[in-house]
């Protein structure tokens, strides 16, 4: 089976704007959770996958949703469907598809995002649409729902990789995706446990993140700039042990 539901919230945006933005943000986080189970081995190569009526029932999103996800892995080389028979891992790993990603500590990660994410706001300041306000108010709503830890961090994520994708800078994106992979690959653990209890580090967190996300919406690229780096440099000082 694969890791976690993908999770969703009701929308204060209009309708259809929320709409368009749920179905997008479920669908990649759809499309990420079945191509790392494949990658990773969860699903070896010649394994079926459960039916779309079975994926749609048990991560509570649409058909047209798991039928997007399907056509795109099909398109990607990595599945197979077979009329009267199933969907079904390839036998063989498509050319254009990286190996796993090596493990990198958490430390360096977040020194990472650190060199870039902040500037980023400048693009997205410029660049984000309602659709893109929608999603950062989802993976928002996700987070403070969110009742385990794999949960609340794929959710705070899903987020930040919202916001890179938000800049219309595809690079970038691909770069958090790594940073994402490299820590769904190590099971989203960190050195010495968690500091806290998660409804604590959720709330403070969750705070963080609205701060960053309204900042955003006001069009404030020096204040959004200012919250992102303080909320990673507050988060790279607790994953040291500083």
């Amino acid at each position: 089976m694969l890791d976690t539901a993908v999770s969703s919230q009701d929308q204060m945006s209009p309708p259809t704007v929320g709409v368009r933005a749920r179905s997008e943000v479920e669908s990649r986080a759809l499309y990420a959770r079945i191509k790392s189970s494949i990658t990773e081995g969860r699903f070896p190569p010649g394994a079926q996958l459960p039916t779309e009526r079975a994926l749609s029932t048990e991560y509570r999103v649409a058909r047209n949703t798991v039928r997007k996800t399907m056509a795109q892995l099909m398109d990607e080389g990595l599945i197979i469907r077979e009329v009267g028979r199933g969907t079904f891992v390839t036998d063989t790993k498509p050319a254009g598809v990286a190996p796993a990603e090596p493990e990198f500590s958490l430390p360096e990660l977040f020194e990472a995002r650190l060199l870039f994410e902040p500037a980023l706001v400048d693009l997205v300041v410029e660049r984000a649409t309602e659709a893109d306000f929608a999603a950062f108010d989802a993976a928002l709503a996700d987070m403070k729902a969110a009742d385990t830890w794999i949960a609340y961090k794929e959710a705070k994520y899903a987020l930040h990789l919202a916001i890179a994708r938000a800049s219309l800078n595809r690079f970038i994106a691909r770069v958090l995706e790594m940073i994402i992979a490299s820590r769904r690959a190590a099971g989203w653990g960190r050195p010495g446990g968690h500091p806290g209890p998660l409804a604590l580090v959720r709330e403070t967190a969750c705070r963080d993140n609205a701060a960053i996300v309204a900042a955003l919406r006001a069009r404030d690229a020096a204040r959004a700039r200012e919250l992102m780096r303080d909320y990673l440099v507050r988060t790279l000082y607790s994953v040291s042990g500083a």
